[in-house]
């Protein structure tokens, strides 16, 4: 299986700067390795900063020190050294990512919303609509929703928007922040297939699942997230394939958490 996703040594704390400066760590020196065709799920106890670690991995948290590689069309970047273009031109072809709740433009319709990522990666108007009422029918959300701003839907229905929003391009690898939590046992099962697809095209998936039953049905493994400590179980052979395949990185040997860089919402 191919590489999509490393991390090296990534350690994140937060500086509460109204409370006299006070440093919060949330983890230290991850090492997490993730393959096309697989879903590692994130596990952990709320707070344990699983969360926090998905945004790292999507360049929208800078890590304090460490390295996030990703493959972008064929070549190894380190996310956390990379300029603000790059970090978006990554994210508009090879990283897809769902968050917790849904964040639209106010007044831009549900079937605009969902074709955004889609025409931005150059995709003909017409596929990408088609594509865009093929996911919201698959979701259920009603037709005469699709031209309605989500502002104005349930919580159920604006987490459906937003998982058609990240599975409309068929991103190499997808992060997911609890993408089942607002909805029922069919939507459920609807996300548990549009998961299992991503796996069969090769798409590395990492996400967090606090619904057992979802977490069973797409996680090849399980990568434990506490308190200040982690680092992911790897045998040699895949640790050093994992050291091979991060040298291919240009900067892979550069402290390049240490350049100044601002954070990309």
């Amino acid at each position: 299986m191919t590489i999509r996703l490393s991390t090296r040594n990534l350690t994140k704390s937060f500086t509460l700067h109204t409370q006299g400066g006070a440093v919060i760590p949330v983890f230290k020196n991850i090492n997490l390795t993730v393959s096309g065709g697989e879903c590692v799920c994130l596990h952990g106890p709320s707070g344990a900063g699983k969360s926090t670690l998905l945004r790292s991995l999507y360049a929208n948290y800078k890590p304090d020190s460490g390295q996030v590689f990703v493959e972008h069309l064929g070549v190894v970047t380190d996310l956390t050294g990379a300029k603000p273009w790059h970090v978006k031109a990554i994210r508009q072809r090879t990283i897809g990512y769902v968050s917790q709740f849904l964040r639209a433009i106010p007044r831009v319709s549900c079937r605009d919303v969902v074709i955004e990522p889609a025409l931005a990666l150059g995709l003909d108007v017409e596929e990408a609509r088609e594509r865009a009422e093929t996911l919201l029918n698959r979701l259920r959300v009603p037709e005469r929703l699709w031209s309605l701003a989500p502002a104005t839907f349930s919580g159920g229905e604006q987490q459906r928007v937003n998982i058609a929003r990240g599975f409309i391009v068929d991103y190499p690898i997808l992060l997911l922040d609890e993408p089942t939590a607002s909805l029922d046992a069919a939507n459920r099962q609807t996300v548990i297939e549009l998961i299992n697809e991503a796996k069969a095209r090769d798409a590395a998936v990492v996400g967090i699942f606090h619904d057992e039953e979802v977490r069973d049905a797409v996680a090849d493994r399980l990568f434990a997230v506490g308190k200040v400590s982690v680092s992911d179980a790897l045998a040699e052979p895949t640790k050093r394939k994992v050291a091979v395949w991060c040298r291919t990185c240009p900067h892979a040997d550069l402290q390049s958490t240490t350049r100044p860089r601002r954070n990309i919402r």
